[in-house]
């Protein structure tokens, strides 16, 4: 495991290689402790996550970090944290290729342009002991996006007529979010809700979704104050605060 010199911040480990940006960081907590925000940066991932246990592949070009940010907001407002990363990086996104209007945030924190997934996001929070941290896993697609077969993928580049790097999309990101979560407070939250509800993916239209690793339909209406999508089947009202909502490869 080699530490890449490039890009020198005083809170940023950048590596060559590296298995996951999010295992590493697990690994500092284990024997550290920190009182700042403290970045891992990688050119390549071979054990790369997503949420719900999926596999992220990491295309060497494209953006692979993770973030430890210690805790000091109120619990409570916890499951805000995925609507204000999802928020950060989609405006992230429309910084470098302008605000698309089909650029669009899918529940719970991916973003998605023309239905095409060009970033994800893997939250994992340890809350159990004195200290208390988040750590946020982000992966931006800019040179490339791989070719899957259950859903369509894009990448930054292809939507730019000047190509830009990651060196170009991490400093964004990374001031971006630490603003935010800086700032982050019962005060916020309601902003970082409606900025979601004005880039949410088919809201106010019918959805398949996943909860429990079941597979049901209905129709998406709203998003709580706890980050809970509400969606009305044909029998009830329904809030899924896990799971996510299914996109298919036309």
């Amino acid at each position: 495991m080699n530490i890449n010199p490039d890009i020198n911040f005083n809170n940023v480990q950048h590596f060559k290689s590296i298995d996951s940006t999010n295992a590493e960081a697990h690994r500092y907590l284990e024997n550290k402790n920190t009182q700042k925000p403290l970045w891992f940066l990688a050119d390549n991932q071979d054990a790369g996550r997503g949420r719900m246990g999926s596999k992220w592949i990491s295309n060497e070009g494209n953006l692979f970090c993770s973030l430890i940010y210690p805790i000091n907001w109120d619990l409570k407002l916890m499951p805000m944290i995925s609507a204000l990363v999802a928020v950060v990086i989609h405006e992230t996104i429309s910084f470098f290729i302008g605000n698309d209007p089909k650029l669009k945030i899918k529940w719970p924190n991916d973003i998605l342009i023309n239905d095409a997934k060009i970033s994800g996001a893997l939250i994992e929070n340890i809350i159990g002991g004195e200290n208390k941290y988040t750590i946020i896993g982000i992966g931006i697609n800019i040179l490339s996006s791989p070719k899957l077969d259950i859903y369509q993928t894009a990448f930054i580049n292809e939507f730019l007529n000047t190509p830009i790097n990651v060196k170009h999309v991490f400093l964004k990101l990374k001031v971006n979010l630490e603003n935010r979560l800086k700032d982050f407070s019962t005060e916020t939250v309601n902003i970082i809700r409606h900025q979601m509800l004005n880039n949410a993916w088919k809201i106010n239209e019918n959805v398949n979704y996943i909860s429990n690793s079941i597979e049901s339909s209905g129709f998406f209406e709203n998003i709580s104050e706890n980050y809970e999508i509400i969606i009305r089947t044909e029998t009830n009202q329904v809030k899924l605060s896990s799971g996510e909502l299914k996109l298919i490869r036309d």
